[in-house]
This record gives structure tokens, C-alpha cells and sequence, in this order.
């Protein structure tokens, strides 16, 4: 799921959805204003994302967020992106993401990412933004990973699952 402000946080979850599939993964991408949480227990695996705005993450995440917060999310794989400026400045969207996603009872799989863009303006006000060459390329290749990481992960449950019986 993914908020997007320019398109570049929305070609970013493509791009990472894409490497799920690849992984093998089954997978749905759409707006967070488009998913309602209750369809999030049918997922294994939950990534957020969204565009870092005033070092944080957009309203409309932190709301999606909030929305989340009585729903049991134990058992449930999670992953934080987020698109911003190259600048220690910049904050990260995907920081307060993947502390939400834990402190709702996900299991983080991998490190949060954050994609790099630069901002394009119009009268020094911000009208657009670019992502920086090969951070297209570079989330397909890790939503492989993720998924892969995923695919373990579940395969694991199951088996100790399994044991247990």
C-alpha cells in the first residue's frame, strides 16, 4: 500500500511489487485510501509506504495508521518505504512507518528503505519530483528479497506450527 503526493512513492511500491511477484508472491498494490484494514487479515505480509513530508509520514499514513490500531496483526510480516530528499535533514516517512507496523504487532522482515528524489519547482514552489536514476531497479530487486525473506519465514511458521501439533 503506498500514498503518493507526485507518483514517485507510487512508482516505487510498483516497482517493489513487481520483485514480490517475482519471489512468487501473491500481491495486491493500491492507495491506502483505497484498502480498508479489515482486508489487511487477509495478507501475510503488509508494506507501507508514502512520501516524507516535514520529516514524518503524510496525514493520510499516519490516519491509515490509526485505522489499523484494533486490528490483530500478530503473525503478520510487515515493511516501511518511503520516498525522500537526499538530506540528513529530510526526516524518513518510513521510520515512523515501521515503528507503527511494530508497534501493531508485525514482525519487520527486513530494514526500512527509503527511495531518493529530488524536487522539481516552479517559482521556488514545489510542483513535482524526479526519482534519483536506478531507485526504480533497486526496489524491484528488493522486493525479491522481501519476498523471498517472506516465503522463508512463512515456511518456518508452518513447519514449527506443524511440531507443535
Amino acid at each position: 500500500m503506498f500514498a503518493t503526493r507526485f507518483g514517485t512513492t507510487e512508482i516505487v511500491a510498483r516497482a517493489f511489487e513487481r520483485g514480490l511477484r517475482e519471489a512468487g508472491l501473491e500481491t495486491i498494490c493500491a492507495r491506502t485510501g483505497d484498502v480498508t484494514p479489515g482486508s489487511l487479515n487477509d495478507w501475510d505480509l503488509i508494506c507501507l509506504g508514502g512520501p516524507t513530508e516535514v520529516f514524518t509520514a503524510t496525514k493520510e499514513v499516519r490516519e491509515f495508521l490509526e485505522s489499523m490500531g484494533g486490528i490483530g496483526m500478530g503473525g503478520k510480516f510487515g515493511f516501511a518505504f518511503d520516498t525522500k530528499l537526499d538530506s540528513r535533514m529530510s526526516g524518513s516517512a518510513a521510520k515512523y512507518i515501521e515503528r507503527a507496523l511494530d508497534d501493531r504487532g508485525l514482525h519487520v522482515i527486513a530494514a526500512r528503505q527509503s527511495a531518493i528524489v529530488t524536487s522539481r519547482r516552479d517559482s521556488g514552489r514545489i510542483v513535482g519530483a524526479d526519482l534519483r536514476k536506478g531507485e526504480e531497479e533497486r526496489f524491484e530487486e528488493l522486493g525479491v528479497r522481501v519476498g523471498k525473506a517472506t516465503e522463508e519465514a512463512l515456511d518456518r511458521m508452518k513447519r514449527d506450527a506443524e511440531r507443535q501439533r
